[in-house]
């Protein structure tokens, strides 16, 4: 069995599960509503409308192999049957039911105070979502973000209009995060500042840090490191204490590298531990109630840190902080595990073993990687792996018959992925 003919709401709970998602999580990815959801929870006879057959056939298609795979053994294994195409009565009473599930009048009455608390919900499930694929957060975030700014056209409530802008200005930084993540420069680059200016209508001086800390990566990415520095003496004046400076210098951190400046890159990190000390009395408001993507914990710091040392040829140092960061992203909950970061900062380490002229500890370190599926090779893991294969090129590489092996593996990787390095 390779594909579903027809789908009921017993088999579509079997492709949630499969994937490891919440309701407002399944929901959000296949772009229905979460009631729909509910609906096929409490209806597993149901068979969803004809759109809905549509998502759902290829929202399987594009899940990961692994959570394929389950499905299809959850299915053989279940009591759920495939219902059966043609029967006209069942296709009017499904899609009656799909359409009053999704009916726009019911989002059409004024706004409550569940209204916000669910895409703030929404958006903090989003935020968390680790394994989504890029693409899949861009469009559940413009969803949102969108939601949030049809509401904030119906109120004139200063309360309302700042909680709203926050989840619009929210929406609107995922979104520039992964369309880097995609591939679009200008785009992301646009999206990053009018985020930063939903933050200040709202008034949230974290998302606000935050947002500035984005543009800074975005510009590190394109190797500005001076205009990330602006960035930062701009951001760091008004970023609340702790956290949110914290994420700031480390980001920091990153362009001194790049302007092989290791004396600022001491002191930088040397700064942010007192901005640590800070962070355990003052908790930062973003990273406590949404987390995740909007989260700067100790895996992100070693990440950022590693990175700076990267730059520096530092393979030492490198591989210490990568391992410090991968040691903690992997003590998290299966379905909690970015694997971005995760496989960006195996990269990391197989970086660091070449500049410490280890070809074994690089190749082991890639295993993992050289087997993502094509849809999971985001901007960040080419633009690193890219950099691997530059230095498989250099001496003493370029005369090693196994690094070229491996740099090879590396090119049919990058030439199979969709979204290509930043150049």
């Amino acid at each position: 069995m390779t594909r579903i003919e027809r789908w009921s709401g017993a088999l579509a709970c079997l492709l949630q599960s499969a994937a490891g998602m919440t309701n407002e999580g399944f929901a959000g990815w296949l772009g229905i509503a979460v009631r729909t959801v509910a609906y096929w929870h409490s209806r597993p006879d149901t068979v969803p409308g004809n759109s809905n057959q549509e998502l759902l056939t290829a929202a399987l298609e594009r899940v990961s192999d692994s959570a394929r795979e389950r499905f299809f053994r959850m299915v053989a294994g279940s009591d759920a049957e495939i219902p059966r195409a043609g029967n006209a009565i069942v296709e009017a009473v499904s899609d009656a039911a799909s359409f009053v599930a999704n009916d726009p009048l019911l989002a059409a009455g004024s706004i409550g105070d569940d209204s916000i608390e669910s895409l703030q919900e929404e958006m903090a499930l989003l935020a968390r979502s680790g394994g989504m694929a890029a693409f899949d957060i861009f469009a559940t975030a413009r969803r949102l973000r969108d939601e949030a700014r049809k509401l904030a056209e119906r109120t004139r409530r200063p309360d309302d209009l700042a909680n709203l802008y926050v989840i619009v200005g929210q929406g609107t930084a995922l979104m520039a995060s992964t369309a880097f993540d995609l591939g679009h420069w200008n785009e992301s680059a646009a999206l990053a500042r009018a985020s930063t200016q939903y933050a200040d209508l709202a008034g949230h001086a974290s998302l606000k840090a935050w947002t500035y800390g984005l543009q800074m990566t975005l510009a590190n990415w394109r190797n500005e490191p001076d205009a990330a520095l602006t960035y930062f003496a701009r951001a760091i004046r008004k970023a609340p204490d702790g956290e949110p400076k914290l994420r700031l210098r480390y980001i920091a951190s990153r362009s001194h590298a790049l302007l092989a400046d290791a004396n600022s890159v001491a002191e930088v990190l040397q700064a942010a531990q007192r901005d640590r000390e800070l962070s355990a009395s003052r908790p930062d408001e973003l990273s406590a109630s949404i987390g995740g993507e909007f989260g700067f914990g100790e895996a992100r710091a070693a990440a950022c840190a590693a990175a700076a040392w990267l730059d520096l040829q530092n393979g030492e140092q490198a591989a210490k902080c990568a391992r410090e960061a991968l040691q903690v992203y992997e003590s998290q909950p299966a379905a909690r595990r970015p694997y971005s970061q995760i496989n960006g900062t195996q990269i990391d380490i197989a970086a660091a073993h070449l500049h410490m002229h280890d070809r074994g500890g690089a190749a082991e370190a890639l295993r993992g990687v050289l087997d993502l599926p094509a849809q999971k090779r985001n901007v960040s893991l080419t633009g690193r792996l890219a950099k691997v294969e530059g230095l498989l090129t250099m001496p003493p590489w370029d005369k090693d018959s196994e690094a070229q092996h491996l740099a090879e593996r590396i090119a049919g990787w990058l030439a199979e992925s969709s979204a290509r390095p930043l150049a």
